[in-house]
């Protein structure tokens, strides 16, 4: 019994070196990751349900998702302090909704790229010149929103209309790609024209009567990203009786829907045809719609968006360089569609 303790020893010890040299090799990835979610807006319910999409992926994984930034107040300043934070923070990757590409594209971005921080860009996107700083987008195809909203336009106005655009800041990505998408769309005559050739130079042109439709010269609207402001706006645009559908490319006034509502109830009668691209309906939207508040709204799944860009940065925070890139699911909606059995008829 006694000629056994060495081998007891011996045995303790071997242990003892696999366990110390398994912790020693341990993949970097074994450990918590952390990423920073960047948006436009951090009390936009959109951005919201996008931070809740990527929290609630990384936490199956163990990881965190945080997001960071500023109100609609900080704009692209608050966005170019949010990513030194995250800098600072040292995470694993950052996912911005870029609001101003090349004021962030003179600092903060060569900053990350400089901690070799991963970014990616989700919701809007980097301007080309500045794309070179990112590895990969993740959202809707904002051209393409634009597409479909003025298909939308186009079933309700047939011969053409007279329309306010309703956009956040001048210089935000997504949505000048929305505005250059209804012009596209709205100048086109073939129905299946999916907008792969279109020139730049012709959607930064305001309509002016091509197929019966053009903008008003007080619009585009832009509320960079105040709420209250955009439900002035709408409320002094119903106002104007040359404008026949009003266009928000964006959830604005869909923050107050009570708001929204007692604007259009207050009207002598509802003219104008207001027609949105939107995040997740909430009930309240579709109740809207339902009732004919709201003509029509092409839809953004953030939530699901959020998810993709957990993936994708967590891809390449543990070396695997593959590039998820799927598109954000769409909703469209008309309130002409629907059908009697969905209005009770």
């Amino acid at each position: 019994m006694v000629g056994q303790a060495p081998f007891a020893r011996n045995l303790c010890a071997s242990i003892f070196l696999i366990a110390f040299m398994l912790c020693v090799i341990a993949p970097a990835q074994a450990r918590n990751l952390t990423f920073a979610l960047i948006p436009k807006d951090i009390e936009d319910v959109n951005f919201i349900n996008a931070w809740r999409g990527c929290s609630d992926a990384a936490r199956r994984n163990g990881d965190e998702c945080r997001q960071i930034g500023d109100t609609q107040v900080g704009y692209f300043r608050g966005q170019l302090a949010a990513i030194h934070k995250a800098i600072e923070l040292e995470v694993d990757g950052m996912a911005i909704s870029v609001t101003n590409s090349s004021f962030i594209g003179e600092d903060g971005l060569p900053a990350a790229q400089a901690q070799n921080i991963p970014i990616i860009t989700y919701d809007s996107d980097l301007e080309p010149a500045q794309q070179h700083f990112r590895r990969t987008y993740i959202g809707p195809d904002n051209f393409g929103i634009g597409l479909k909203l003025g298909q939308l336009m186009k079933s309700e106005f047939p011969s053409g209309a007279t329309v306010c655009l309703m956009s956040g800041g001048r210089f935000d990505p997504n949505l000048n790609d929305r505005i250059a998408g209804i012009r596209y769309a709205l100048r086109q005559t073939s129905p299946d024209d999916d907008g792969d050739d279109a020139p730049d130079n012709t959607t930064l042109i305001p309509l002016v009567g091509e197929n019966g439709w053009k903008e008003h010269p007080r619009c585009p609207l832009y509320n960079r990203g105040d709420e209250s402001l955009a439900q002035t706006q709408f409320a002094q645009a119903t106002q104007v009786q040359e404008i026949e559908v009003i266009v928000p490319i964006g959830a604005w006034l869909l923050g107050d829907t009570i708001r929204l509502e007692r604007t259009i109830n207050a009207l002598p009668s509802h003219p104008e045809k207001l027609i949105m691209a939107t995040g997740t309906p909430s009930p309240e939207q579709e109740d809207m719609t339902l009732r004919g508040l709201i003509d029509g709204y092409v839809a953004i799944d953030f939530y699901a968006m959020g998810e993709l860009v957990y993936q994708q940065m967590r891809n390449y925070a543990i070396g695997r360089n593959v590039v998820i890139a799927e598109e954000t699911p769409l909703q469209v909606r008309s309130s002409s569609e629907l059908k009697p059995d969905e209005t009770g008829m």
